[in-house]
Protein backbone atom coordinates (compact mmCIF):
# COMPACT_ATOMS: atom_id res chain seq x y z
CA UNK A 1 0.00 0.00 0.00
CA UNK A 2 1.20 3.36 -0.54
CA UNK A 3 2.83 5.92 1.58
CA UNK A 4 0.71 8.37 0.08
CA UNK A 5 -2.48 7.09 -0.49
CA UNK A 6 -5.34 9.64 -0.42
CA UNK A 7 -8.63 7.73 -1.09
CA UNK A 8 -11.23 10.02 -2.10
CA UNK A 9 -9.77 13.85 -3.38
CA UNK A 10 -11.93 16.97 -3.47
CA UNK A 11 -10.99 19.87 -5.98
CA UNK A 12 -10.19 22.93 -4.32
CA UNK A 13 -9.53 26.57 -5.98
CA UNK A 14 -6.72 27.13 -7.91
CA UNK A 15 -4.37 28.22 -5.32
CA UNK A 16 -0.97 29.42 -6.89
CA UNK A 17 0.70 32.21 -5.66
CA UNK A 18 2.38 33.52 -8.46
CA UNK A 19 5.83 35.15 -7.30
CA UNK A 20 8.39 33.48 -9.61
CA UNK A 21 10.82 34.96 -7.84
CA UNK A 22 13.98 36.84 -8.24
CA UNK A 23 15.59 35.65 -4.87
CA UNK A 24 18.77 37.34 -4.88
CA UNK A 25 16.85 40.21 -2.74
CA UNK A 26 15.11 39.42 0.77
CA UNK A 27 15.46 41.18 4.26
CA UNK A 28 17.36 39.23 7.06
CA UNK A 29 15.99 37.43 9.76
CA UNK A 30 15.72 38.75 12.76
CA UNK A 31 18.46 38.52 14.66
CA UNK A 32 16.28 36.73 17.60
CA UNK A 33 15.27 34.26 14.99
CA UNK A 34 18.28 33.84 12.90
CA UNK A 35 20.59 32.66 16.17
CA UNK A 36 23.56 34.67 15.16
CA UNK A 37 22.45 37.83 13.66
CA UNK A 38 24.36 37.31 10.70
CA UNK A 39 23.34 38.44 7.09
CA UNK A 40 21.90 35.67 5.02
CA UNK A 41 24.21 34.94 1.81
CA UNK A 42 21.17 32.96 -0.01
CA UNK A 43 17.75 31.29 -0.21
CA UNK A 44 16.69 28.43 -2.49
CA UNK A 45 14.28 26.35 -2.46
CA UNK A 46 15.03 22.43 -2.31
CA UNK A 47 12.20 19.90 -2.73
CA UNK A 48 9.06 22.31 -0.77
CA UNK A 49 11.90 23.77 1.56
CA UNK A 50 12.97 27.45 1.71
CA UNK A 51 16.83 26.62 2.23
CA UNK A 52 18.40 29.86 4.27
CA UNK A 53 22.59 30.47 4.65
CA UNK A 54 23.85 32.41 6.66
CA UNK A 55 26.99 34.79 5.62
CA UNK A 56 29.24 31.85 7.89
CA UNK A 57 27.70 28.99 5.47
CA UNK A 58 25.56 27.72 8.16
CA UNK A 59 21.58 26.15 6.65
CA UNK A 60 19.21 27.75 8.93
CA UNK A 61 17.17 24.94 11.01
CA UNK A 62 13.59 25.46 9.90
CA UNK A 63 11.82 26.24 13.11
CA UNK A 64 14.03 29.10 12.65
CA UNK A 65 12.69 30.65 10.11
CA UNK A 66 9.67 31.86 11.87
CA UNK A 67 9.00 35.94 11.77
CA UNK A 68 12.07 35.60 8.62
CA UNK A 69 10.62 38.55 6.04
CA UNK A 70 11.84 37.29 2.79
CA UNK A 71 11.50 40.08 -0.06
CA UNK A 72 10.68 38.12 -3.35
CA UNK A 73 9.53 39.18 -6.84
CA UNK A 74 8.69 39.04 -10.22
CA UNK A 75 11.57 41.30 -12.05
CA UNK A 76 9.18 43.82 -11.65
CA UNK A 77 7.16 43.94 -8.42
CA UNK A 78 8.29 42.92 -4.95
CA UNK A 79 6.67 42.43 -1.48
CA UNK A 80 7.27 40.70 1.32
CA UNK A 81 6.17 37.53 2.37
CA UNK A 82 6.73 36.54 6.27
CA UNK A 83 6.97 33.08 7.26
CA UNK A 84 5.02 32.66 10.54
CA UNK A 85 4.82 28.82 11.04
CA UNK A 86 5.95 25.74 9.98
CA UNK A 87 5.60 22.62 10.40
CA UNK A 88 6.02 18.77 8.91
CA UNK A 89 3.38 17.89 6.32
CA UNK A 90 1.19 15.43 8.85
CA UNK A 91 0.36 13.68 5.39
CA UNK A 92 3.97 13.18 4.80
CA UNK A 93 6.09 12.38 7.99
CA UNK A 94 9.09 11.43 6.31
CA UNK A 95 9.38 15.18 6.86
CA UNK A 96 10.25 15.56 3.12
CA UNK A 97 7.67 18.16 2.81
CA UNK A 98 7.02 21.81 4.84
CA UNK A 99 3.66 23.21 4.97
CA UNK A 100 4.50 27.15 5.90
CA UNK A 101 1.89 29.96 7.00
CA UNK A 102 2.91 32.82 5.18
CA UNK A 103 1.70 36.10 5.08
CA UNK A 104 2.21 39.76 3.24
CA UNK A 105 1.22 43.11 3.98
CA UNK A 106 -2.29 44.41 2.45
CA UNK A 107 -1.43 47.45 0.73
CA UNK A 108 -4.07 49.54 1.78
CA UNK A 109 -4.00 48.85 5.39
CA UNK A 110 -0.70 47.65 6.05
CA UNK A 111 -1.95 44.80 7.80
CA UNK A 112 -0.59 41.56 7.27
CA UNK A 113 -2.38 38.89 5.60
CA UNK A 114 -2.43 35.11 5.59
CA UNK A 115 -1.78 34.53 1.50
CA UNK A 116 -3.96 31.31 1.67
CA UNK A 117 -7.26 30.24 1.18
CA UNK A 118 -8.73 27.37 3.70
CA UNK A 119 -8.17 23.65 1.41
CA UNK A 120 -10.55 21.46 2.42
CA UNK A 121 -9.75 20.65 5.82
CA UNK A 122 -9.47 24.72 6.64
CA UNK A 123 -5.87 24.77 6.56
CA UNK A 124 -4.40 28.00 5.03
CA UNK A 125 -0.79 26.63 4.25
CA UNK A 126 1.62 26.44 1.79
CA UNK A 127 5.11 25.94 0.18
CA UNK A 128 7.59 27.23 -2.10
CA UNK A 129 8.23 25.14 -5.70
CA UNK A 130 10.97 25.27 -8.31
CA UNK A 131 10.22 26.68 -11.52
CA UNK A 132 8.17 28.72 -13.05
CA UNK A 133 4.56 28.00 -14.10
CA UNK A 134 3.26 29.45 -17.74
CA UNK A 135 -0.21 30.39 -18.45
CA UNK A 136 -1.29 27.62 -20.29
CA UNK A 137 -0.66 25.75 -16.55
CA UNK A 138 2.90 24.36 -18.17
CA UNK A 139 5.55 23.58 -15.32
CA UNK A 140 9.51 25.04 -16.27
CA UNK A 141 11.96 24.01 -14.69
CA UNK A 142 14.22 26.88 -13.48
CA UNK A 143 17.44 27.36 -10.52
CA UNK A 144 16.48 31.03 -9.58
CA UNK A 145 12.98 31.11 -9.62
CA UNK A 146 9.83 29.70 -7.86
CA UNK A 147 6.12 29.81 -7.21
CA UNK A 148 4.26 29.28 -3.83
CA UNK A 149 1.18 26.92 -4.02
CA UNK A 150 -1.25 26.80 -1.27
CA UNK A 151 -2.83 23.11 -0.05
CA UNK A 152 -5.97 24.02 -1.54
CA UNK A 153 -4.15 24.14 -4.98
CA UNK A 154 -3.53 21.59 -7.77
CA UNK A 155 0.26 22.06 -7.31
CA UNK A 156 0.24 21.08 -4.08
CA UNK A 157 -2.08 18.57 -3.97
CA UNK A 158 -0.19 16.29 -6.16
CA UNK A 159 3.19 16.75 -4.34
CA UNK A 160 1.07 15.88 -1.53
CA UNK A 161 -0.45 12.89 -2.84
CA UNK A 162 3.17 11.66 -3.95
CA UNK A 163 4.07 13.15 -7.36
CA UNK A 164 6.63 15.04 -5.94
CA UNK A 165 8.87 16.82 -9.22
CA UNK A 166 12.26 16.76 -8.13
CA UNK A 167 11.64 12.72 -7.32
CA UNK A 168 11.86 9.40 -9.08
CA UNK A 169 10.09 7.00 -8.66
CA UNK A 170 11.79 3.25 -7.12
CA UNK A 171 12.20 2.12 -10.54
CA UNK A 172 13.90 5.50 -11.54
CA UNK A 173 11.32 7.47 -13.26
CA UNK A 174 11.37 10.78 -12.80
CA UNK A 175 8.39 12.14 -11.44
CA UNK A 176 8.45 15.71 -13.08
CA UNK A 177 5.51 14.65 -15.83
CA UNK A 178 3.66 12.77 -13.31
CA UNK A 179 3.16 15.99 -11.52
CA UNK A 180 2.55 18.04 -14.21
CA UNK A 181 0.12 15.25 -15.60
CA UNK A 182 -1.74 15.56 -12.05
CA UNK A 183 -2.30 19.30 -12.35
CA UNK A 184 -3.87 18.86 -15.18
CA UNK A 185 -6.45 16.31 -13.88
CA UNK A 186 -6.66 18.12 -10.85
CA UNK A 187 -8.31 20.95 -12.83
CA UNK A 188 -10.07 18.71 -15.72
CA UNK A 189 -7.77 20.53 -18.19
CA UNK A 190 -8.40 18.65 -20.66
CA UNK A 191 -7.15 20.67 -23.93
CA UNK A 192 -3.44 21.16 -22.03
CA UNK A 193 -4.32 24.99 -22.11
CA UNK A 194 -4.45 26.06 -18.72
CA UNK A 195 -8.12 26.11 -18.85
CA UNK A 196 -10.11 23.72 -16.29
CA UNK A 197 -13.23 22.05 -16.70
CA UNK A 198 -14.09 21.67 -12.79
CA UNK A 199 -15.74 22.97 -9.80
CA UNK A 200 -14.88 23.43 -6.38
CA UNK A 201 -15.37 20.40 -3.92
CA UNK A 202 -15.74 17.73 -6.94
CA UNK A 203 -14.93 14.00 -5.79
CA UNK A 204 -12.64 12.38 -7.52
CA UNK A 205 -10.14 9.05 -7.34
CA UNK A 206 -6.61 9.32 -8.78
CA UNK A 207 -4.09 6.02 -9.05
CA UNK A 208 -1.26 5.33 -11.25
CA UNK A 209 0.47 2.39 -12.74
CA UNK A 210 3.39 3.22 -10.20
CA UNK A 211 1.58 2.62 -7.07
CA UNK A 212 2.45 5.99 -5.45
CA UNK A 213 -2.09 6.07 -5.96
CA UNK A 214 -4.14 3.19 -5.80
CA UNK A 215 -7.00 2.77 -7.61
CA UNK A 216 -10.22 1.85 -5.46
CA UNK A 217 -13.93 1.31 -5.81
CA UNK A 218 -15.98 4.32 -5.16
CA UNK A 219 -19.78 4.53 -5.51
CA UNK A 220 -21.22 6.33 -8.45
CA UNK A 221 -18.21 6.34 -10.02
CA UNK A 222 -16.60 5.01 -13.08
CA UNK A 223 -13.32 5.77 -15.25
CA UNK A 224 -13.10 9.12 -16.49
CA UNK A 225 -9.99 9.91 -18.23
CA UNK A 226 -6.29 8.95 -18.50
CA UNK A 227 -3.63 11.82 -18.48
CA UNK A 228 0.05 13.25 -19.92
CA UNK A 229 1.58 15.96 -18.77
CA UNK A 230 -0.40 17.76 -21.70
CA UNK A 231 -3.57 17.32 -20.70
CA UNK A 232 -6.10 14.42 -21.62
CA UNK A 233 -4.93 11.29 -23.48
CA UNK A 234 -8.26 9.68 -23.80
CA UNK A 235 -11.71 10.58 -22.14
CA UNK A 236 -14.36 8.54 -21.13
CA UNK A 237 -17.10 10.77 -19.73
CA UNK A 238 -16.32 14.48 -18.71
CA UNK A 239 -15.84 15.47 -15.19
CA UNK A 240 -18.99 17.74 -14.98
CA UNK A 241 -21.03 17.84 -18.06
CA UNK A 242 -22.82 21.13 -16.77
CA UNK A 243 -19.67 22.41 -17.28
CA UNK A 244 -18.42 20.62 -20.34
CA UNK A 245 -19.82 17.87 -22.28
CA UNK A 246 -18.47 15.60 -24.68
CA UNK A 247 -19.59 17.45 -27.58
CA UNK A 248 -18.16 20.50 -26.10
CA UNK A 249 -14.94 18.58 -25.75
CA UNK A 250 -14.94 17.56 -29.18
CA UNK A 251 -14.85 21.19 -30.10
CA UNK A 252 -12.16 22.41 -28.38
CA UNK A 253 -9.90 20.18 -28.26
CA UNK A 254 -10.67 17.63 -31.28
CA UNK A 255 -7.16 15.88 -30.57
CA UNK A 256 -8.66 14.43 -27.74
CA UNK A 257 -9.76 11.30 -28.07
CA UNK A 258 -13.14 9.97 -26.78
CA UNK A 259 -13.26 6.62 -25.85
CA UNK A 260 -16.74 5.32 -24.62
CA UNK A 261 -15.41 1.81 -23.77
CA UNK A 262 -13.58 2.05 -20.70
CA UNK A 263 -10.98 -0.51 -20.63
CA UNK A 264 -9.42 0.87 -23.96
CA UNK A 265 -8.84 4.31 -22.61
CA UNK A 266 -7.66 3.05 -19.38
CA UNK A 267 -4.92 1.02 -20.41
CA UNK A 268 -3.59 3.90 -22.82
CA UNK A 269 -0.16 2.91 -22.42
CA UNK A 270 0.95 6.54 -22.64
CA UNK A 271 -0.97 7.57 -19.24
CA UNK A 272 0.46 8.80 -16.39
CA UNK A 273 -2.51 9.24 -14.38
CA UNK A 274 -5.70 8.26 -14.17
CA UNK A 275 -8.63 8.93 -12.46
CA UNK A 276 -12.84 7.83 -11.18
CA UNK A 277 -15.08 10.71 -11.10
CA UNK A 278 -18.96 10.47 -10.56
CA UNK A 279 -20.47 9.24 -14.25
CA UNK A 280 -23.90 10.90 -14.31
CA UNK A 281 -24.92 7.99 -16.91
CA UNK A 282 -23.97 5.65 -14.05
CA UNK A 283 -26.25 7.09 -11.35
CA UNK A 284 -29.06 7.62 -14.07
CA UNK A 285 -28.63 3.94 -14.54
CA UNK A 286 -29.03 3.17 -10.68
CA UNK A 287 -32.08 5.27 -10.50
CA UNK A 288 -34.24 2.98 -12.66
Amino acid sequence: MSAHRNRLVHIGRHALVAVAAAISSMAAMPPAEAGTGQAISSISVVGTRFEVTTADGRVVAQQDLVGAVLTIGDGQDRMPLRIDAVEIDPRNPDGEIMLYTMSTRDPASGAWRNICKPDIEGRRMGFPLAGIWTQDGRHWRSDTAFSITCTGGAQAKCVRFGYRPWETSPDGTPLWDHHQACTRMIRADYCGDGVGHTRNGTPIVIYDRKGIQQDEAAPDMSFEAAWGPDGALCVSHTRIPDVLTMEGLAAICPGVRQQPKIAACESDAGALILNRSIDPRTVQAAAK
